[in-house]
């Protein structure tokens, strides 16, 4: 798998991690999303930890979220298709 080393740099800290190339957009949106979640608790330099995994776990139950709101838009839409095709059987059958 094709990786890159990206860096995150939160309250002057620098994080690294190695990312798949496809995954470059998605983390520098992610990066934002954490770093304005970070800026807007208010925490101690000491709390910097305890701020980054918060905001870890609200992107996490966000994602959680929009996984089940897509599985019941699928289960929602695999529904009404069944209800058209019955009522295209049934026409076809008449």
């Amino acid at each position: 798998m094709n990786e890159q080393r990206v860096e995150l740099f939160i309250k002057e800290r620098r994080f690294s991690f190695m990312i798949p190339f496809n995954d470059y957009v998605p983390f520098k949106k992610a990066e934002k999303k954490i770093i304005g979640l970070i800026e807007n608790i208010e925490h101690t330099e000491e709390q910097l930890d305890d701020a980054i995994v918060y905001s870890a776990l609200q992107l996490a139950i966000e994602n959680e979220k929009l996984i089940a709101k897509d599985a019941d838009d699928k289960t929602q839409s695999d529904d009404e298709i069944s209800q058209l095709i019955n009522k295209i059987e049934i026409f076809l059958n008449q």
